[in-house]
């Protein structure tokens, strides 16, 4: 029986829970109650510690290990895994941040935060989420595959063999150009010469080779 599927629809619920409850506490923390209103503050500590326990930690836990066997049972490779798993790691770190808030909540209740803060606390798990889901349904290239890839054994030494007969070639190719120059500069200084001899007094003498050959039909003719 192939599980792939089953462990695909757990994974996809799992981190679909942990998502949703870490975005329910970014809310609730970046606007806490007044610290006055003692039925608010008691009401809050008890909406974030259930979202944080019965929610988020056991949906956080299934979803990394069916993560895990997923990749296990699929074989899964590529660039944009190593994205995936920062993304998931840095989103188990705002889990942990989460959890050091609720913490500090059971002591006292949580003042409220900058006006600043808000936002960064709702954004870096909205952030996180959505770039987990473009990088799992779009598996872009994060970096290039031939950087990461390892090269087999030799590679290097044959790289260098080709390089080294590349030149070879390219050096024999020009001395057959010299060869082949040689003989055509030595006929054509014989040719010259001998039309030096035979050219009458006054005529002048043509300087390239199918001149000299129309000037020797002309002369025998």
């Amino acid at each position: 029986m192939d599980w792939t599927p089953w462990v695909m629809a757990a994974h996809i619920a799992t981190l679909g829970l942990w998502s949703a409850a870490l975005l329910i506490m970014a809310g609730l923390y970046a606007w806490p109650p007044d610290a006055d209103d003692r039925a608010e503050v008691h009401r809050h500590a008890l909406m974030c510690r259930h979202t944080f326990m019965m929610l988020g930690s056991p949906a956080a836990v299934l979803a990394i290990l069916t993560g895990s066997a997923l990749v296990a049972l699929r074989g899964v490779d590529g660039s944009w895994l190593l994205g995936k798993l920062a993304a998931v790691a840095l989103l188990a770190l705002f889990h942990v941040y989460c959890g050091h808030l609720l913490h500090e909540q059971q002591r006292a209740a949580l003042p409220r935060p900058p006006v600043w803060k808000r936002p960064v606390l709702f954004l870096v798990p909205v952030l996180l989420i959505s770039t987990i889901f473009v990088l799992v349904l779009a598996k872009p290239d994060v970096v290039l595959e031939h950087q990461i890839a390892p090269k087999p054994s030799g590679y290097g030494h044959q790289q260098g063999a080709q390089q080294g007969q590349i030149q070879t070639a390219a050096m024999n190719g020009g001395h057959r150009v010299i060869q082949t120059r040689q003989p055509i500069d030595e006929r054509y200084r014989q040719q010259h010469d001998c039309h030096h001899e035979m050219a009458p007094a006054g005529r002048a003498v043509p300087d390239s080779p199918n001149d000299q050959e129309f000037q020797c039909a002309y002369d025998a003719g």
